[in-house]
């Protein structure tokens, strides 16, 4: 068993990247297997979902973020290889504890109403929920996967050059995270669900002597996605007002 290990280990170090093919192979077809045969048995809600008005046009960034994981892992595995370990770390284990809550409570939600293919738009949202059904919502992988990119991302000590392009990893992260409530793919509870899993999991990967840390960039993140959903809940208004 040792000497599988180290081979193991010689090996996935060697060739880093068969650490995250490796593990989508083991990922997907779990994740499938409870989507099918997991039947929600607690339905995820709350007040703030009732208030939060649905808009199509985030279906973009929520489908973007198929391309940000992958390309942000690439990324990170080309410039530094001790970040993209970290983001390994913070990432798939994020997935993997989901995986375990979904299996061990099962949820899901009820927020979804009929929607007409008006535009592209909502031609892509119900294409998205007849792939993604309403169960093991709680916490949000789409969420957890973002904050945890993010994590890594602006504390790495060898990307600190790449401002602008944290800058434009914020923004669009932001709009993933929010995406997940507009278009009622999550409830905000998966949402915060998501955000504090990445929290401990990067404090227990990189922060594990400093509480301070986890708690600053949980008042931080709580606060910034708050307030991005106060504003897009209230543009929102005043497109509709208009007739736009």
């Amino acid at each position: 068993m040792k000497k599988l290990y180290e081979r193991a280990y010689i090996f996935f170090k060697k060739y880093p990247l068969m650490i995250s093919i490796g593990y989508m192979c083991i990922y997907f077809p779990i994740f499938s297997l409870l989507e099918q045969f997991c039947e929600p048995r607690y339905v995820i809600h709350c007040a703030l979902d009732d208030m939060i008005p649905f808009n199509e046009w985030f279906v973009i960034p929520y489908v973007v973020w198929f391309l940000f994981v992958p390309g942000m892992v690439l990324f990170f595995l080309r410039k530094s290889k001790e970040d993209y370990i970290k983001c390994c770390k913070v990432i798939y284990g994020g997935m993997s504890i989901c995986l375990l809550i979904y299996y061990l409570f099962p949820n899901g939600l009820s927020l979804r109403q009929p929607l007409e293919d008006k535009n592209i738009c909502c031609m892509i949202v119900n294409q998205l929920r007849s792939a993604d059904t309403p169960a093991n919502v709680c916490p949000s992988i789409h969420v957890s996967s973002t904050i945890g990119i993010l994590f890594v991302l602006f504390n790495s000590e060898k990307l600190k050059k790449y401002r602008k392009l944290k800058a434009t990893m914020l923004v669009l992260g932001t709009f993933i995270c929010i995406s997940t409530v507009v278009i009622d793919q999550h409830s905000v509870v998966d949402a915060v669900c998501g955000m504090m899993l990445s929290a401990v999991l990067f404090y227990l990967v990189l922060w594990h002597n400093n509480f301070r840390h986890l708690v600053r960039w949980l008042i931080l993140w709580t606060t910034i996605f708050s307030g991005w959903i106060w504003l897009a809940k209230e543009f929102f208004k005043i497109i509709w007002h208009i007739g736009f």
